[in-house]
């Protein structure tokens, strides 16, 4: 006997079998097929309906954090890579959002890694500085050596080097992004108008030489550095501060000299972002120089530039040749922070006439007492051997009490602290 049933949406003809069998009996193979059929077909239909671009795939999202490089030596650390400004356990937690003048809201996101972890350590710094230390530092701080070279104490009749107000209004040219530096008409040049002066008769031998980027990032931690280091010490501010002309006055206030940092293109860019208006290999000369005019604008009153990372960007001539032309015409010096072996700065900046000064050492490549005081160690170094010496260092807490401590002694030692740009002057 034959029958017709429906099985899975479909019907066909099935052999029910003998017919003493006792009932309908199917095979197994037709009903099989059906079911596998039944099952392709809805997840064909699935994945048409489905609007996920993911589907049929699995997804797992991981932010990993940058791995901290690993100091293998306390010997020289400048290479082809950018000198790590953090250490190993600092975290970097969200921060507030930091306000430029005259321009939109910096939010923590678009800040480096460096800058974030500056703020974090700034937030855990200890209010209570020993007052022994504090009363040392101050006084090395307050009193210059006068042309006799005894020490004097300041004030209208004394010796004290009192750095004059800025901007000085004849080298300013006013544009529709803020106040650039410009050679007055009489030939001075900002260099050497805002730069701290060597009082005469200063040894002109073991010259050392420090510049404390980062400022300006965070309150405290520029405070600090204000406070507590001795005046010749120059200051590197970051163009996305708030308040940046009112850091600048303070400081100059302080005794100290000061650059601008200028963000320029890493080795792993954007992944490793330095900032809004960052200069780019990438980018044409035209505007490369616009976004050096925004970050000249942010503040005015220092004495030249210094780069911030760029270990790719100051590896390309063509990129950084039209900078430092720029920058020499507008009466600066240049500061190289020494992060990379290659940079072509120091040569570049001798074709163009540009004063220029190349750091020997990044003094604190992480946040450690240890390495802060071997490196330290290899500054004094350095100016015995060739007179003079240049080290970089962050703002970090830490990184400013062992900087202040150090310098308490180091005229006895035989040395002399001189700001940066005493270091490209005879």
């Amino acid at each position: 006997m034959v029958a017709k049933t429906a099985a899975s949406g479909s019907s066909g003809p099935i052999d029910s079998g003998p017919a003493n069998d006792g009932g309908r009996r199917f095979h197994a193979l037709p009903v099989a097929a059906a079911l596998v059929a039944a099952v392709y077909g809805g997840t064909i239909v699935w994945l048409l309906l489905s609007d996920s671009r993911f589907a049929g795939e699995p997804v797992v999202h991981v932010a990993l954090a940058p791995e901290a490089p690993v100091i293998s030596s306390l010997e020289d650390t400048t290479g082809d890579e950018e000198a790590p400004a953090t250490g190993p356990g600092i975290a970097v937690p969200e921060t507030p959002a930091v306000e430029l003048p005259g321009a939109d809201t910096l939010s923590a996101e678009a800040m480096s890694a460096e800058e974030r972890a500056l703020l974090e350590a700034a937030r855990n710094l200890d209010k209570g500085v020993d007052e022994d230390i504090a009363a040392e530092v101050r006084i090395v701080g307050a009193e210059s050596v006068s042309g006799d070279g005894t020490a004097s104490t300041g004030g209208e009749t004394g010796g004290a080097i009192i750095l004059p107000p800025v901007p000085d209004p004849a080298l300013v040219e006013t544009t529709a992004e803020g106040p650039l530096p410009k050679i007055g008409r009489d030939g001075r040049r900002p260099s050497d108008v805002y730069a701290r002066p060597v009082p005469p008769g200063t040894q002109a031998d073991r010259r050392i030489a420090l510049v404390v980027s980062g400022m300006g990032i965070s309150e405290s931690a520029t405070a600090h550095a204000i406070e507590m280091l001795p005046p010749e010490v120059t200051l590197s501010f970051a163009p996305y501060g708030s308040n940046l002309q009112g850091w600048i006055d303070r400081a100059r206030d302080a005794g100290h000299e000061v650059l601008l940092e200028l963000p320029m293109e890493p080795f792993g860019y954007p992944q490793n972002d330095p900032g809004p208006h960052t200069l780019l290999t990438s980018a044409g000369a035209a505007e490369n120089i616009s976004r050096l005019e925004w970050l000249m604008s942010r503040f005015t009153g220092y004495a030249g530039v210094m780069n911030y990372q760029g270990a790719r960007f100051t590896t390309s001539p063509t990129s950084l040749k039209p900078v430092l032309e720029v920058i020499e015409a507008r009466g600066l010096l240049y500061v190289d922070n020494g992060s990379s072996a290659r940079s072509m700065a120091p040569s570049l900046a001798r074709e163009v006439s540009l004063p220029a000064v190349q750091a020997n050492r990044i003094v604190d490549p992480v946040q450690n007492p240890e390495v802060i005081a071997t490196s330290l160690d290899i500054l004094k170094e350095r100016a015995r051997e060739s007179g003079v010496a240049l080290g970089v260092a962050s703002g970090f807490p830490v990184t400013v009490d062992a900087l202040a401590q150090w310098a308490v002694s180091l005229e006895k030692q035989g040395y002399v602290l001189v700001p940066a740009t005493a270091l490209t002057r005879d």
